[in-house]
């Protein structure tokens, strides 16, 4: 086939091609593709041109309900239900995501087509049903020639679909890309317009909850660190929100949020990070200075051993430091803090969480 009959052929299955004539009759085409409208004499052009115009509106209105249902299931259904379906067995949830949609745009052909056939009964008169089979022998010129001439607007829908596309991709990793580099304004105000289009997106919620938590929304964060959870049916962020409840919530309640977290993690070396950040919680808030400096000793006395440590050794020296210097031991203080400085220059010490981690 040549690169002409290859544009008809493509012509003859487009809403361009209305209406084709076959033994001195009009066969007109339906919504439906399949469908045929016989009528059997020839029609003027002036018929035509306006039966032409009008199968375009009425396309174009099956198109805009198309999409308008198709937005309706995915803001009503997908999201709502998202976690149910995902809780679904694999084939049941496809067949239910499948078959309702298709059912309800099949039903949405079959009722634009139903009135587009009463169009042509009032404009045109009664006709034969028939199949609408044009070929490159029997289609009408003048209409191929409008289309050939013509904007194609598809294309710009096109464009526009996989602008969407690339947005929906691109966008988690720039929100990324921005809270690495601390802009951190840009990452919340971003990721809140994402999650108002795509209201599951896991990795978008962390991210956000991120941003709050550098904001001091900590309770926000918390909450959002939790959605990130919930999406991604996982308990991966289940740290980071112990870290933000380090900020909110009372003393005792932030104890035995600690305790049972440390009393599930079958991990040890997570354990120990557990553990360092506890004592670190006491210290920040007053309390315990001797048991803490006993803790950050044995602590390490597990990292000099050559145990498996999640917990960073230098912030275990510049704290013991800190409990030092709070215990009037200066020379002992001064002493951890040079180990911690000379382990990590760039590092800026603080006694904040360290659960909370960077994208």
């Amino acid at each position: 086939m040549d690169m002409k009959n290859f544009r008809k052929n493509i012509f003859l299955n487009s809403q361009y091609c209305t209406c084709y004539e076959e033994n001195n009759s009009t066969i007109l085409a339906g919504i439906l593709r399949n469908c045929g409208y016989k009528y059997s004499n020839k029609l003027s052009d002036d018929n035509k041109n306006s039966i032409s115009k009008k199968y375009r509106k009425y396309t174009a209105i099956l198109n805009a309900i198309m999409a308008l249902e198709i937005v309706l299931y995915v803001y009503c259904v997908i999201f709502p239900y998202y976690l149910n379906f995902m809780e679904t067995p694999y084939f049941l949830s496809v067949l239910i995501l499948s078959i309702i949609p298709l059912l309800g745009l099949y039903i949405t052909y079959i009722a634009v087509n139903y009135f587009y056939e009463k169009c042509l009964v009032k404009y045109l008169g009664t006709f034969d049903k028939v199949s609408f089979r044009p070929t490159l022998e029997n289609f009408n010129n003048e209409e191929y020639l409008y289309y050939k001439n013509s904007p194609k607007k598809s294309v710009y829908v096109l464009i526009a679909l996989i602008a969407i596309f690339v947005l929906y991709i691109a966008t988690p990793f720039y929100i990324t890309n921005l809270n690495r580099h601390n802009n951190i304004k840009s990452a919340y105000a971003l990721s809140n317009i994402y999650l108002k289009f795509v209201p599951i997106s896991s990795e978008v919620y962390a991210q956000k909850a991120y941003a709050e938590f550098k904001m001091k929304k900590y309770e926000q964060a918390a909450v959002d660190f939790e959605k990130a959870n919930k999406y991604g049916m996982s308990d991966v962020y289940k740290y980071e929100i112990l870290g933000c409840k380090t900020y909110y919530l009372p003393y005792n309640d932030v104890l035995k949020e600690f305790e049972k977290a440390i009393s599930l993690e079958d991990s040890k070396p997570m354990r120990y990070l557990l553990n360092y950040e506890l004592v670190t919680y006491k210290v920040k808030n007053k309390k315990d200075y001797n048991q803490a400096l006993v803790l950050y000793s044995d602590m390490i006395n597990k990292y000099k051993s050559g145990e498996s440590v999640f917990f960073a050794p230098e912030l275990v020296y510049y704290n013991r430091g800190v409990v030092r210097g709070l215990l009037g031991d200066v020379k002992g203080a001064v002493f951890d803090k040079n180990i911690a400085e000379n382990m990590c220059k760039q590092c800026g010490f603080s006694l904040d969480t360290t659960l909370i981690r960077k994208p």
